[in-house]
Protein backbone atom coordinates (compact mmCIF):
# COMPACT_ATOMS: atom_id res chain seq x y z
CA UNK A 1 0.00 0.00 0.00
CA UNK A 2 3.18 2.22 0.28
CA UNK A 3 4.33 1.61 -3.04
CA UNK A 4 1.82 2.42 -5.28
CA UNK A 5 1.03 5.93 -4.27
CA UNK A 6 4.91 7.08 -3.44
CA UNK A 7 6.11 5.73 -6.93
CA UNK A 8 3.47 7.23 -8.92
CA UNK A 9 4.97 10.41 -10.04
CA UNK A 10 8.28 9.82 -9.24
CA UNK A 11 8.41 6.61 -11.39
CA UNK A 12 7.12 5.28 -14.59
CA UNK A 13 6.37 1.67 -13.31
CA UNK A 14 4.86 2.28 -10.24
CA UNK A 15 0.86 1.86 -11.22
CA UNK A 16 1.41 -0.72 -13.32
CA UNK A 17 3.42 -2.47 -10.49
CA UNK A 18 1.25 -2.32 -7.83
CA UNK A 19 -1.88 -3.89 -10.35
CA UNK A 20 0.53 -6.60 -11.28
CA UNK A 21 0.95 -7.56 -7.94
CA UNK A 22 -2.53 -7.39 -6.73
CA UNK A 23 -3.44 -9.39 -9.65
CA UNK A 24 -0.93 -12.33 -8.76
CA UNK A 25 -2.12 -11.93 -5.34
CA UNK A 26 -5.43 -12.99 -6.38
CA UNK A 27 -4.68 -16.53 -7.21
CA UNK A 28 -4.27 -16.62 -3.24
CA UNK A 29 -7.28 -15.45 -2.17
CA UNK A 30 -9.11 -17.29 -4.61
CA UNK A 31 -8.47 -19.92 -2.32
CA UNK A 32 -9.95 -18.21 0.61
CA UNK A 33 -12.98 -17.00 -0.06
CA UNK A 34 -12.46 -13.87 -2.87
CA UNK A 35 -15.42 -14.81 -4.79
CA UNK A 36 -17.54 -15.13 -1.56
CA UNK A 37 -16.04 -11.27 -0.74
CA UNK A 38 -17.35 -10.12 -4.01
CA UNK A 39 -20.82 -11.36 -3.65
CA UNK A 40 -21.50 -10.32 0.00
CA UNK A 41 -20.43 -6.67 -0.98
CA UNK A 42 -21.99 -7.00 -4.51
CA UNK A 43 -24.62 -4.76 -3.72
CA UNK A 44 -22.94 -1.89 -2.92
CA UNK A 45 -20.17 -1.88 -5.62
CA UNK A 46 -21.86 -3.27 -8.21
CA UNK A 47 -22.08 0.08 -9.99
CA UNK A 48 -18.43 0.81 -10.09
CA UNK A 49 -18.40 -3.19 -11.15
CA UNK A 50 -20.30 -2.28 -14.16
CA UNK A 51 -18.54 1.13 -14.84
CA UNK A 52 -14.74 -0.11 -15.13
CA UNK A 53 -15.76 -3.71 -16.21
CA UNK A 54 -18.65 -2.38 -18.46
CA UNK A 55 -16.20 -0.15 -20.25
CA UNK A 56 -13.58 -2.87 -20.74
CA UNK A 57 -16.77 -5.32 -22.42
CA UNK A 58 -17.95 -2.22 -24.60
CA UNK A 59 -14.21 -1.66 -25.74
CA UNK A 60 -14.43 -5.35 -27.06
CA UNK A 61 -17.58 -5.59 -29.00
CA UNK A 62 -16.21 -2.16 -30.53
CA UNK A 63 -12.94 -3.29 -31.72
CA UNK A 64 -15.10 -6.52 -32.94
CA UNK A 65 -17.45 -3.96 -35.04
CA UNK A 66 -14.71 -1.61 -36.15
CA UNK A 67 -11.67 -4.16 -36.65
CA UNK A 68 -9.46 -2.13 -34.39
CA UNK A 69 -6.18 -3.68 -33.38
CA UNK A 70 -6.21 -5.60 -30.43
CA UNK A 71 -4.08 -2.46 -28.57
CA UNK A 72 -7.01 -0.91 -27.88
CA UNK A 73 -8.00 -2.93 -25.32
CA UNK A 74 -4.80 -2.24 -23.15
CA UNK A 75 -6.06 1.01 -21.32
CA UNK A 76 -9.96 -0.37 -20.91
CA UNK A 77 -8.19 -3.58 -19.37
CA UNK A 78 -6.61 -1.83 -16.66
CA UNK A 79 -9.96 -0.51 -15.41
CA UNK A 80 -11.04 -3.68 -15.14
CA UNK A 81 -7.78 -5.42 -13.61
CA UNK A 82 -8.21 -2.26 -11.01
CA UNK A 83 -11.63 -3.96 -9.37
CA UNK A 84 -9.21 -6.39 -8.27
CA UNK A 85 -7.89 -4.01 -5.60
CA UNK A 86 -11.13 -3.82 -4.02
CA UNK A 87 -10.90 -7.28 -2.97
CA UNK A 88 -6.84 -7.56 -2.57
CA UNK A 89 -7.62 -4.58 0.44
CA UNK A 90 -10.74 -5.63 1.53
CA UNK A 91 -9.92 -9.11 2.46
CA UNK A 92 -6.40 -8.72 3.54
CA UNK A 93 -6.57 -5.50 5.23
CA UNK A 94 -4.14 -3.57 5.06
CA UNK A 95 -2.81 -0.97 7.65
CA UNK A 96 -4.63 2.43 6.00
CA UNK A 97 -1.68 4.73 7.42
CA UNK A 98 0.66 2.55 5.01
CA UNK A 99 -1.43 4.24 2.40
CA UNK A 100 -1.40 7.36 3.88
CA UNK A 101 2.01 7.49 4.15
CA UNK A 102 2.89 6.56 1.02
CA UNK A 103 0.80 9.62 -0.44
CA UNK A 104 2.24 12.22 1.11
CA UNK A 105 5.83 10.74 0.36
CA UNK A 106 4.43 10.81 -3.61
CA UNK A 107 3.77 14.05 -3.29
CA UNK A 108 7.06 15.51 -1.53
CA UNK A 109 8.72 13.40 -4.02
CA UNK A 110 6.94 14.63 -7.07
CA UNK A 111 7.80 18.38 -5.59
CA UNK A 112 11.19 18.03 -5.16
CA UNK A 113 11.59 16.30 -8.88
CA UNK A 114 9.30 19.29 -10.08
CA UNK A 115 11.61 21.36 -8.26
CA UNK A 116 14.52 20.16 -9.56
CA UNK A 117 13.58 20.21 -13.45
CA UNK A 118 11.71 24.04 -12.87
CA UNK A 119 14.83 25.69 -11.06
CA UNK A 120 18.15 23.38 -12.24
CA UNK A 121 17.46 21.80 -15.53
CA UNK A 122 15.42 25.24 -16.56
CA UNK A 123 12.16 23.27 -17.81
CA UNK A 124 9.38 25.60 -18.36
CA UNK A 125 7.10 22.94 -16.74
CA UNK A 126 8.16 20.10 -14.90
CA UNK A 127 6.91 16.81 -16.21
CA UNK A 128 8.38 14.44 -13.54
CA UNK A 129 8.80 11.03 -14.41
CA UNK A 130 5.08 10.98 -16.41
CA UNK A 131 6.72 13.09 -19.59
CA UNK A 132 3.62 14.63 -19.51
CA UNK A 133 3.50 18.40 -17.92
CA UNK A 134 -0.77 18.91 -17.51
CA UNK A 135 -0.87 14.84 -16.03
CA UNK A 136 1.75 15.53 -13.72
CA UNK A 137 0.16 18.42 -12.47
CA UNK A 138 -3.25 17.18 -12.18
CA UNK A 139 -2.26 14.11 -10.43
CA UNK A 140 0.14 15.92 -7.80
CA UNK A 141 -2.91 18.42 -6.59
CA UNK A 142 -5.18 14.86 -6.30
CA UNK A 143 -2.52 13.04 -4.07
CA UNK A 144 -2.55 16.39 -2.40
CA UNK A 145 -5.66 16.84 -1.47
CA UNK A 146 -6.07 13.45 -0.53
CA UNK A 147 -3.28 13.35 1.48
CA UNK A 148 -5.18 15.40 4.16
CA UNK A 149 -7.50 13.02 4.55
CA UNK A 150 -4.92 11.34 6.30
CA UNK A 151 -5.27 13.56 9.48
CA UNK A 152 -7.41 11.90 11.80
CA UNK A 153 -5.77 8.45 10.82
CA UNK A 154 -2.04 9.69 11.26
CA UNK A 155 -2.97 11.90 14.59
CA UNK A 156 -1.06 11.24 17.80
CA UNK A 157 1.52 9.65 15.78
CA UNK A 158 5.37 10.76 14.97
CA UNK A 159 4.03 11.42 11.21
CA UNK A 160 1.09 13.59 12.33
CA UNK A 161 2.77 16.55 10.02
CA UNK A 162 2.90 14.70 6.86
CA UNK A 163 -0.63 15.43 5.22
CA UNK A 164 -0.19 19.18 5.80
CA UNK A 165 3.29 18.82 3.57
CA UNK A 166 1.27 16.64 1.65
CA UNK A 167 -1.35 19.00 0.66
CA UNK A 168 1.82 21.83 0.08
CA UNK A 169 3.35 19.53 -2.04
CA UNK A 170 0.99 18.64 -4.30
CA UNK A 171 0.07 22.46 -4.91
CA UNK A 172 3.86 23.33 -5.28
CA UNK A 173 4.05 19.93 -8.03
CA UNK A 174 1.73 21.43 -9.92
CA UNK A 175 2.71 24.79 -9.85
CA UNK A 176 6.03 23.70 -11.11
CA UNK A 177 3.75 21.58 -13.87
CA UNK A 178 2.37 25.14 -15.44
CA UNK A 179 -1.43 22.94 -15.49
CA UNK A 180 -4.09 25.81 -15.04
CA UNK A 181 -6.58 23.02 -14.85
CA UNK A 182 -4.86 21.71 -11.75
CA UNK A 183 -5.14 24.76 -10.16
CA UNK A 184 -8.74 24.95 -10.52
CA UNK A 185 -9.78 21.68 -9.76
CA UNK A 186 -7.54 22.59 -6.18
CA UNK A 187 -9.87 25.41 -6.01
CA UNK A 188 -13.20 23.11 -6.64
CA UNK A 189 -11.50 20.42 -3.76
CA UNK A 190 -11.40 22.78 -1.49
CA UNK A 191 -15.39 23.15 -0.55
CA UNK A 192 -16.14 18.96 -0.24
CA UNK A 193 -12.75 19.57 2.02
CA UNK A 194 -14.62 22.00 4.19
CA UNK A 195 -17.77 20.28 3.91
CA UNK A 196 -17.08 17.10 4.61
CA UNK A 197 -14.09 17.06 6.64
CA UNK A 198 -14.81 19.93 8.85
CA UNK A 199 -16.36 17.03 11.64
CA UNK A 200 -13.63 15.11 11.50
CA UNK A 201 -10.72 17.58 11.54
CA UNK A 202 -12.28 21.00 13.62
CA UNK A 203 -11.11 23.76 13.41
CA UNK A 204 -7.80 22.05 11.25
CA UNK A 205 -9.62 21.90 8.20
CA UNK A 206 -10.69 25.59 8.43
CA UNK A 207 -7.47 26.87 8.84
CA UNK A 208 -6.17 25.05 5.84
CA UNK A 209 -8.48 25.95 3.40
CA UNK A 210 -7.88 29.63 4.75
CA UNK A 211 -3.97 29.21 3.94
CA UNK A 212 -4.48 27.49 0.90
CA UNK A 213 -6.89 30.22 -0.82
CA UNK A 214 -4.08 32.77 0.61
CA UNK A 215 -1.31 30.83 -1.29
CA UNK A 216 -3.72 30.46 -4.38
CA UNK A 217 -3.64 34.40 -3.85
CA UNK A 218 -0.25 34.30 -3.64
CA UNK A 219 1.01 32.22 -6.30
CA UNK A 220 -1.19 35.04 -8.59
CA UNK A 221 0.22 37.72 -7.40
CA UNK A 222 4.17 36.64 -7.62
CA UNK A 223 5.10 37.10 -11.29
CA UNK A 224 7.39 34.68 -10.54
CA UNK A 225 5.36 31.99 -10.16
CA UNK A 226 3.59 32.60 -14.04
CA UNK A 227 0.31 31.95 -12.66
CA UNK A 228 -0.82 35.26 -13.54
CA UNK A 229 1.01 35.57 -16.74
CA UNK A 230 -0.83 32.03 -17.83
CA UNK A 231 -4.08 33.65 -16.81
CA UNK A 232 -3.57 36.78 -19.08
CA UNK A 233 -2.84 34.46 -21.36
CA UNK A 234 -5.14 32.36 -21.52
CA UNK A 235 -7.83 35.87 -21.76
CA UNK A 236 -5.60 36.94 -24.58
CA UNK A 237 -5.95 33.92 -26.44
CA UNK A 238 -9.92 33.75 -26.86
CA UNK A 239 -9.95 37.11 -27.45
CA UNK A 240 -7.49 36.94 -30.44
CA UNK A 241 -9.71 33.53 -31.29
CA UNK A 242 -12.76 35.26 -31.47
CA UNK A 243 -11.89 38.53 -33.46
CA UNK A 244 -8.74 37.01 -35.68
CA UNK A 245 -10.24 33.77 -35.71
CA UNK A 246 -6.14 33.00 -34.71
CA UNK A 247 -6.03 29.01 -34.29
CA UNK A 248 -2.13 29.50 -33.15
CA UNK A 249 -2.32 30.35 -29.73
CA UNK A 250 -2.63 27.92 -26.80
CA UNK A 251 -6.38 28.26 -25.63
CA UNK A 252 -6.87 29.47 -29.65
CA UNK A 253 -5.85 25.41 -30.70
CA UNK A 254 -8.36 24.21 -27.96
CA UNK A 255 -10.81 26.28 -29.24
CA UNK A 256 -10.47 25.16 -32.35
CA UNK A 257 -10.60 21.87 -31.57
CA UNK A 258 -13.80 21.81 -30.08
CA UNK A 259 -15.38 23.74 -32.78
CA UNK A 260 -14.08 20.54 -35.20
CA UNK A 261 -15.31 18.33 -32.04
CA UNK A 262 -18.61 19.66 -32.66
CA UNK A 263 -18.99 18.77 -36.05
CA UNK A 264 -18.11 15.22 -35.44
CA UNK A 265 -20.46 14.62 -32.76
CA UNK A 266 -23.52 16.51 -35.13
CA UNK A 267 -22.51 13.63 -37.73
CA UNK A 268 -21.70 10.52 -35.41
CA UNK A 269 -23.78 11.14 -32.52
CA UNK A 270 -24.17 7.12 -31.39
CA UNK A 271 -20.40 5.58 -31.86
CA UNK A 272 -18.53 8.48 -32.63
CA UNK A 273 -15.87 8.76 -35.39
CA UNK A 274 -14.05 5.81 -33.75
CA UNK A 275 -11.48 6.18 -30.20
CA UNK A 276 -8.46 6.72 -32.34
CA UNK A 277 -9.91 8.49 -35.57
CA UNK A 278 -9.86 11.98 -34.00
CA UNK A 279 -6.83 13.52 -35.89
CA UNK A 280 -7.37 11.60 -39.22
CA UNK A 281 -11.14 13.02 -38.96
CA UNK A 282 -9.33 16.73 -38.37
CA UNK A 283 -7.32 16.55 -41.82
CA UNK A 284 -10.55 15.47 -43.40
CA UNK A 285 -12.29 18.42 -42.17
CA UNK A 286 -9.26 20.50 -43.38
CA UNK A 287 -9.27 19.19 -46.37
CA UNK A 288 -13.13 19.91 -46.84
CA UNK A 289 -12.02 23.16 -45.69
CA UNK A 290 -14.63 23.28 -42.79
CA UNK A 291 -11.54 23.64 -40.50
CA UNK A 292 -8.30 26.00 -41.21
CA UNK A 293 -4.93 25.34 -41.30
CA UNK A 294 -3.10 25.35 -37.83
CA UNK A 295 -1.28 23.53 -34.91
CA UNK A 296 -4.75 22.16 -34.07
CA UNK A 297 -4.43 19.52 -36.96
CA UNK A 298 -1.63 18.03 -35.36
CA UNK A 299 -3.63 16.98 -31.99
CA UNK A 300 -5.31 13.44 -31.65
CA UNK A 301 -7.82 14.55 -28.66
CA UNK A 302 -9.63 18.08 -28.13
CA UNK A 303 -8.43 18.35 -24.64
CA UNK A 304 -11.74 17.73 -23.00
CA UNK A 305 -13.29 15.10 -21.71
CA UNK A 306 -16.67 15.24 -22.58
CA UNK A 307 -16.58 16.62 -26.22
CA UNK A 308 -12.97 13.90 -26.81
CA UNK A 309 -15.68 10.91 -25.45
CA UNK A 310 -18.41 12.06 -27.90
CA UNK A 311 -16.20 12.86 -30.89
CA UNK A 312 -14.50 9.51 -31.03
CA UNK A 313 -17.05 7.11 -29.19
CA UNK A 314 -20.51 8.71 -29.17
CA UNK A 315 -23.35 9.02 -26.63
CA UNK A 316 -22.52 5.09 -25.96
CA UNK A 317 -19.34 5.55 -24.74
CA UNK A 318 -20.53 9.02 -22.81
CA UNK A 319 -22.79 6.88 -20.68
CA UNK A 320 -20.12 5.23 -19.09
CA UNK A 321 -17.87 8.06 -18.99
CA UNK A 322 -20.33 9.64 -16.48
CA UNK A 323 -20.54 5.99 -14.78
CA UNK A 324 -16.98 5.64 -14.31
CA UNK A 325 -17.59 8.78 -12.86
CA UNK A 326 -20.54 8.98 -11.24
CA UNK A 327 -20.98 5.42 -9.48
CA UNK A 328 -17.41 6.08 -7.51
CA UNK A 329 -19.18 9.52 -6.72
CA UNK A 330 -22.43 8.19 -5.46
CA UNK A 331 -20.28 5.55 -3.22
CA UNK A 332 -18.41 7.36 -1.25
CA UNK A 333 -20.82 9.97 -0.81
CA UNK A 334 -23.26 7.14 0.73
CA UNK A 335 -20.13 6.23 2.99
CA UNK A 336 -19.16 9.50 4.20
CA UNK A 337 -23.28 10.10 5.11
CA UNK A 338 -24.09 6.84 6.40
CA UNK A 339 -20.74 4.51 6.61
CA UNK A 340 -18.39 4.60 10.17
CA UNK A 341 -16.28 6.78 11.19
CA UNK A 342 -13.17 4.28 10.55
CA UNK A 343 -14.45 5.21 6.52
CA UNK A 344 -14.55 8.42 6.45
CA UNK A 345 -11.04 9.35 5.35
CA UNK A 346 -11.07 6.65 2.45
CA UNK A 347 -14.40 7.74 1.61
CA UNK A 348 -13.73 11.80 1.56
CA UNK A 349 -10.20 10.82 -0.68
CA UNK A 350 -12.15 8.83 -2.97
CA UNK A 351 -14.71 11.66 -3.34
CA UNK A 352 -12.27 14.48 -3.45
CA UNK A 353 -10.36 12.04 -6.40
CA UNK A 354 -13.48 12.28 -8.87
CA UNK A 355 -14.32 15.54 -7.87
CA UNK A 356 -10.93 16.85 -8.99
CA UNK A 357 -10.27 14.44 -12.22
CA UNK A 358 -14.40 15.74 -13.01
CA UNK A 359 -12.60 19.52 -12.97
CA UNK A 360 -9.35 18.42 -15.12
CA UNK A 361 -11.76 16.86 -17.75
CA UNK A 362 -12.69 20.17 -18.76
CA UNK A 363 -9.40 20.94 -20.51
CA UNK A 364 -7.38 17.66 -20.91
CA UNK A 365 -8.79 14.48 -21.43
CA UNK A 366 -8.15 12.23 -18.65
CA UNK A 367 -8.61 8.66 -20.13
CA UNK A 368 -6.37 9.09 -22.88
CA UNK A 369 -2.90 8.39 -21.27
CA UNK A 370 -2.19 5.40 -19.62
CA UNK A 371 -1.01 6.84 -16.20
CA UNK A 372 -4.06 8.97 -15.95
CA UNK A 373 -6.74 5.71 -15.88
CA UNK A 374 -4.77 3.66 -14.16
CA UNK A 375 -4.34 5.66 -11.29
CA UNK A 376 -7.65 7.16 -11.56
CA UNK A 377 -9.00 3.44 -11.46
CA UNK A 378 -6.98 2.21 -8.98
CA UNK A 379 -7.06 4.62 -6.35
CA UNK A 380 -10.66 4.63 -6.60
CA UNK A 381 -10.97 0.64 -6.01
CA UNK A 382 -8.29 1.02 -3.12
CA UNK A 383 -10.46 3.50 -1.53
CA UNK A 384 -13.42 1.45 -1.92
CA UNK A 385 -11.44 -1.46 -0.96
CA UNK A 386 -10.81 0.28 2.45
CA UNK A 387 -14.63 1.41 2.90
CA UNK A 388 -15.72 -1.67 3.00
CA UNK A 389 -12.78 -3.32 5.03
CA UNK A 390 -14.10 0.00 7.80
CA UNK A 391 -17.76 -1.35 7.54
CA UNK A 392 -17.16 -4.68 8.02
CA UNK A 393 -15.51 -6.70 11.09
CA UNK A 394 -12.43 -8.56 10.82
CA UNK A 395 -13.69 -11.82 11.87
CA UNK A 396 -15.92 -11.51 8.82
CA UNK A 397 -12.82 -12.30 6.37
CA UNK A 398 -11.17 -15.71 6.30
CA UNK A 399 -7.27 -14.18 6.37
CA UNK A 400 -5.82 -15.20 9.51
CA UNK A 401 -3.79 -12.54 11.31
CA UNK A 402 -0.37 -14.50 10.48
CA UNK A 403 -1.71 -15.08 6.59
CA UNK A 404 -2.53 -11.27 6.26
CA UNK A 405 0.63 -9.56 7.36
CA UNK A 406 2.81 -12.71 5.81
CA UNK A 407 0.94 -11.83 2.12
CA UNK A 408 1.25 -7.77 2.50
Amino acid sequence: MLLFPASVLTTSFGVHLTLLIVLLSLAFLVRRGLASFYAAHAREIRWIALAFGGYFLLTVLRMLWFRDSAGTLDGPSRLLFALGCIGFVGMLRPNIRMFWIGLCIGTIGAALIGGYQWFVLGEDRAVGATHHAISFGDIAVAMGVMSFCALNDLRNTRFSWLPLVGLLCGALASLFSGSRGAWLGLLVALWPMLKYGSHMHGKTIRVTVGLVLAACVGAYLVPQTGVAGRMGEAVSDIERYHSLNDASTNVGIRLELWKASAMMIAEHPLVGVGRDEFHDELQALEREGRLQKSLALIYSTPHNDVLNTLATGGLLDLSFLLLIYGAPFAFFMRTLRHGPPAAAGPALAGLLLVICFIVFGLTDVMFWLMLTKAFYATTICILTGFCLAAKTPAAATSISSHERHATT
